[in-house]
């Protein structure tokens, strides 16, 4: 039996309940806050008719709602099989501009996981893209998932606006609904890192410095590492720089690309993503961990 949540409550997080969809007015709001999130144009929005085809097939879809019962996010997966057994895999997780920094995607990740436990369904894939940290401090910190697959250009091109300009590159996880690790960052959040510490247990592949206030190139990364478990440093401000300098975004994400790449198929998982703060500075860092 797995244990029931006990994370403590945060004093900013405010009261929503979580649900399936009440009607087919929930499925268009959730187009609507497709185009809000991502805005995106209509030919990248899932529409209700598709919605609603693929939770009737097995799929889960949750929301979010308001004490005043708007919806206000939603959770979206497909059922899918993984070596012959049944997983959900995680297409959309989505909350309104107004309501970021709730935790509110983080219960509609927790309600995923305890419909699909009760569905018999032990594990959740998923994508993030490497060039939005927060996204993988939240598949790899907070949920505790673990990726040993990038995919270049794994959508192609599309009109979200975290898209534009670059290929759509994402680090693809398995989100293992049972194991001890997950149970444990759900119930206590995930682990507090003092860069000193860590550093001293591991090393870092790479080095950063900064060319332009807020821009932060890297060395060469040692790609011939063999250590059991090492860090990857990144911006923790990607987005910023993609945005201010687009060439030094495809940089950024052409490193990535190499230094994944190259040591998951050396046998490494990526296994943590934390940002932690380091004489005034803000510093990012994937843990990487061969494989067992």
């Amino acid at each position: 039996m797995t244990p029931a949540v006990r994370r403590k409550k945060r004093k900013d997080e405010i009261k929503v309940t979580i649900a399936p969809f009440r009607n087919l007015a929930d499925y268009k709001t959730c187009e609507d806050i497709q185009k809000e999130v991502w805005n995106s144009e209509d030919i990248d929005v899932v529409p209700v008719s598709m919605l609603l085809e693929a939770h009737h097939s097995g799929g889960i879809l949750l929301g979010a709602y308001s004490n005043i019962g708007d919806l206000i996010g939603f959770v979206f997966s497909l059922l899918g099989t993984e070596i012959k057994e049944p997983i959900q895999h995680s297409c959309l997780l989505a909350v309104r501009v107004a309501y970021r920094n709730f935790d509110i995607g983080f219960k509609l990740k927790a309600a995923q996981r305890k419909e699909a436990l009760k569905r018999k369904i032990k594990l959740i894939t998923a994508s993030f893209d490497p060039m939005q940290p927060m996204n993988a401090y939240f598949a790899l910190g907070k949920l505790g998932a673990r990726s040993d697959r990038y995919e270049d250009n794994y959508y192609g091109e599309t009109t979200r606006s975290s898209d534009r300009g670059l290929p759509t590159d994402r680090i693809l996880t398995k989100w293992d609904l049972e194991s001890s690790e997950v149970v444990r960052r759900l119930e206590t959040g995930p682990p507090r890192h003092d860069l000193k510490k860590e550093m001293k247990r591991l090393k870092v592949i790479n080095e950063l410095k900064e060319s332009a206030p807020g821009l932060m190139k890297s060395s060469s990364v040692k790609l011939n590492y063999a250590e059991d478990k090492f860090l990857f440093e990144v911006p923790y401000n990607l987005q910023e720089i993609k945005d201010r300098d687009l060439g030094m975004a495809m940089e950024w994400q052409s490193k990535m690309r190499q230094t994944f790449r190259h040591y998951f198929r050396k046998g490494y998982l990526a296994t943590d993503f934390f940002v932690t703060a380091h004489d005034g500075h803000l510093r990012s860092f994937y843990r990487m961990d061969k494989k067992k």
